[in-house]
């Protein structure tokens, strides 16, 4: 990754001289991801940022704790001064795992596993924030976001190379996840990519990115001749980092079999606009 002044970061050359004073550090035998310890990994987020940002929406006591839920999974969170929900910024549950190829992409890949770093469930937010009209709630949200989106980014791209994985995997729950993620991230199903690409171009100028998480959320999206409603199902969405997972993105049959799919849900797509009115956001 590179910093601000475009300069490749290695995350194992960062130094103690990195760490600011006020962070304070809960140490324990677990190691995240097997690798970093709870002051490297305070290291890597103040490096690409994450701790100024945070610092400057009025964090200035951060926690960090380590848990293991099980031999596969861990949670990393960062709390504001206190370890408590109320106090909670940063919840991240990750875990690697390692893949059979699926049957779209078999052909591609063959046998080979593929080794993912996932991402099992993410929460950024602000306790300290309240909704606005320019900060609306959007589905399954308590609070507002915290806007560090970007920096996110740099780490988990970090991580994963540092971690030699064949890319970032995220399982979006809401729709409004996968456009989130939707300009690094793809989903491996090339019939889903071309699904959730087609309700994006087809409403995402009419009724904007908060109306359209809501749209699809209330199921005020319809298919079909039978008017059938659109429900969300989550996917595997993946930003690739190796060569054979960028390879396979590229290639003419995953770009061929994701615009058909696109196309095909394009013409069946309508939105009841009744149900959108009643929706209040």
């Amino acid at each position: 990754m590179k910093d601000k002044n475009n300069q490749d970061i290695d995350i194992q050359l960062i130094s103690e001289k990195d760490i600011i004073n006020q962070l304070q550090f809960t140490e324990g035998s677990s190691l995240f991801l097997g690798k970093y310890t709870l002051k490297e990994m305070f290291l890597i987020i103040e490096k690409i940022g994450l701790v100024k940002k945070a610092n400057k929406i009025g964090f200035t006591e951060l926690k960090i704790d380590l848990e293991s839920p099980d031999v596969s999974t861990q949670r990393l969170t960062i709390y504001n001064k206190y370890k408590n929900k109320n106090n909670l910024i940063v919840d991240l549950l990750v875990s690697i795992e390692n893949f059979e190829p699926h049957q779209h992409n078999i052909d591609f890949f063959g046998p080979e596993r593929l080794k993912y770093l996932t991402i099992e469930w993410l929460t950024l937010q602000n306790p300290k924030a309240s909704f606005t009209p320019e900060k609306k709630k959007l589905p399954g949200q308590k609070f507002p976001g915290l806007g560090i989106k970007k920096e996110l980014y740099i780490l988990f791209r970090a991580l994963g190379r540092d971690l030699k994985v064949d890319g970032i995997q995220a399982k979006p729950q809401f729709f409004h996840n996968a456009m989130m993620y939707k300009d690094y991230f793809k989903f491996t199903n090339p019939e889903k990519e071309g699904e959730f690409r087609a309700v994006y171009q087809k409403f995402i100028e009419e009724l904007g990115f908060y109306h359209l998480s809501w749209a699809v959320y209330e199921n005020c999206i319809k298919y079909g001749f039978l008017r059938k409603n659109y429900s969300w199902k989550c996917g595997s969405q993946l930003f690739p980092l190796r060569k054979r997972t960028i390879d396979y993105f590229n290639s003419p049959e995953y770009k061929r079999k994701a615009d058909e799919s696109r196309q095909k849900w394009l013409k069946v797509l309508k939105l009841k606009s009744s149900c959108l009115a009643g929706i209040s956001v």
